[in-house]
């Protein structure tokens, strides 16, 4: 049986065991069953839980949503013309992560494994965020609860959820680094991410940290915490180290692409936002590594732009509009270029990118010079995550519009921003995310095809099951909103 968010289970058993509560005298165990949780399999299934999850709705809503892709065809295209969308099918496995890497935590604790807690707490951060970030407010202080009885968790601010001092993001993830410097070996079986490497989880810890350190920066004074974090020094040295995870080639838990039906993978087109942004850089390398050539090119015929097209947001394609767009590179169908098809939650090159931002506003020292050289390293992991090598992107360093123009703090932003958004193609919502913090790169509205009122919204309605389940504390959050629900309610961070 598949478990609920707030253990649903749990309320349809206690149910029938009351009900039955006169006539059950003995209960019956499965002895294949675990009867207590077991540290190997929690791990291995959240860590793969969360990347997998982060790669099956990317290429199936998140780029749509990130203007990497569009839809041809309207039958497969309104979540992404920002039809207003619960998104049900990625909040419920990341209660579920959440929930699994709270349990972890607390048998780490049993255990006196300080890798295995500061894992767990990362893990569970991770889950958190991405609820937030796409939802807003969230059940969160009492959504771990369901085993103490509470099955119907108020929501909670979006300050809370990063803040609080016992379970927030970032008091969690600062919690998980102390753990490990403080313990700089260890051994955790299922660790199918870093093999239990210390160092690796701290970098990715502390990447982590810093990506969700920028989102509150506009809220929260960030460059204490931010300045250790870079004194320290625990963090990504190259993209060998980043947060990434080799999926299986067969299913259950591959890369999506790899079993798509050719006619679903036939409507995916490159979207005209990043069509003319890896046009206008002549970023030759990521279009042919990404996209293939348009139905109007010759085979054979030498590399050209104009062999590649986008496709802005459309109801239905026109025969015109799907010749000239590119479809993705058949590598992601056939699975010739591992690095493509790896689940992603945070590389190198974005850890970077934070780093530029963070110099550029003086959150961190260096001022000019550093923002310079991060942004430049971020450049460079980014074609390094996709298996470019280094001399190809040292000459896309000089392109027209790619050298840092640090003539302004505006001007450098927006470059700063695109390059993160352009490194963090297949990556869940993050463009999406940084979009909505920073307004960067300048989103198509869509116009007519636009389900939103001509608006890109900020945040996906809260799932059905929330009104039926949790209807009271589901009401009492919309009436936060007006009454009621819409997706262009911005929460805490947000502009």
């Amino acid at each position: 049986m598949k478990k609920n968010s707030y253990f649903l289970a749990i309320i349809i058993i206690g149910i029938t065991l009351g009900a039955c509560s006169k006539e059950l005298k003995q209960v019956n165990t499965n002895p294949n069953a675990l009867e207590k949780p077991d540290a190997t399999t929690l791990l291995s299934n959240t860590i793969v839980t969360e990347f997998y999850n982060n790669a099956n709705i990317v290429w199936t809503l998140g780029n749509g949503y990130n203007q990497y892709m569009t839809f041809s065809q309207s039958y497969y295209d309104q979540p992404t013309r920002y039809s207003p969308v619960t998104n049900e099918p990625y909040w419920i496995p990341m209660y579920e992560a959440a929930r699994d890497a709270n349990t972890l935590y607390t048998l780490a604790q049993t255990k006196n494994n300080p890798l295995l807690q500061a894992a767990a707490l990362t893990l569970r951060s991770y889950a958190f965020a991405q609820l937030t970030e796409l939802w807003g407010d969230i059940p969160f202080l009492q959504a771990l609860k369901g085993n103490t009885g509470v099955y119907t968790p108020s929501y909670d601010s979006q300050q809370t959820v990063y803040m609080d001092a016992g379970q927030g993001i970032i008091p969690s993830l600062r919690r998980a680094d102390s753990l490990l410097k403080a313990n700089p070996s260890g051994l955790m079986e299922g660790d199918v991410l870093y093999s239990s490497n210390t160092g690796n989880w701290r970098a990715f810890i502390n990447a982590l940290r810093l990506r969700y350190l920028l989102r509150v920066a506009g809220k929260v004074n960030v460059a204490a915490e931010m300045q250790n974090i870079v004194n320290d020094g625990a963090l990504m040295q190259n993209s060998s180290q980043s947060g990434t995870l080799a999926l299986p080639t067969v299913t259950p838990y591959n890369f999506v692409s790899l079993t798509e039906r050719s006619g679903d993978f036939a409507v995916k087109y490159m979207n005209s936002t990043l069509y003319n942004q890896l046009q206008t850089t002549q970023d030759t390398a990521r279009i042919t590594t990404y996209f293939t050539t348009n139905a109007t090119t010759p085979a054979g015929a030498p590399f050209n732009f104009n062999n590649y097209g986008g496709m802005p947001m459309v109801v239905d394609a026109t025969e015109a509009q799907s010749k000239q767009a590119s479809n993705f590179n058949p590598s992601f169908a056939k699975g010739t270029n591992p690095a493509l098809i790896k689940a992603r939650v945070i590389a190198y090159a974005e850890q970077e990118f934070i780093l530029a931002e963070a110099a550029l506003k003086g959150y961190i020292s260096g001022s000019n010079s550093a923002t310079l050289t991060y942004y430049n390293n971020g450049v460079m992991g980014a074609f390094a995550e996709i298996g470019i090598n280094a001399a190809t992107a040292a000459n896309y360093l000089v392109h027209t519009g790619v050298p840092l123009d640090n003539s302004s703090q505006s001007s450098a932003m927006q470059q700063i921003i695109t390059q993160k958004w352009l490194a963090n193609i297949n990556n869940g919502f993050e463009g999406w995310i940084e979009f909505r913090r920073t307004g960067y790169p300048a989103f198509q509205t869509g116009d007519a095809a636009n389900m939103n009122n001509g608006m890109i919204p900020t945040r996906f309605l809260y799932p059905t099951s929330e009104q039926t389940i949790n209807g009271k504390n589901y009401a009492a959050e919309v009436q936060q909103m007006g009454g009621k629900e819409i997706t262009t309610y911005k929460a805490w961070w947000e502009k």
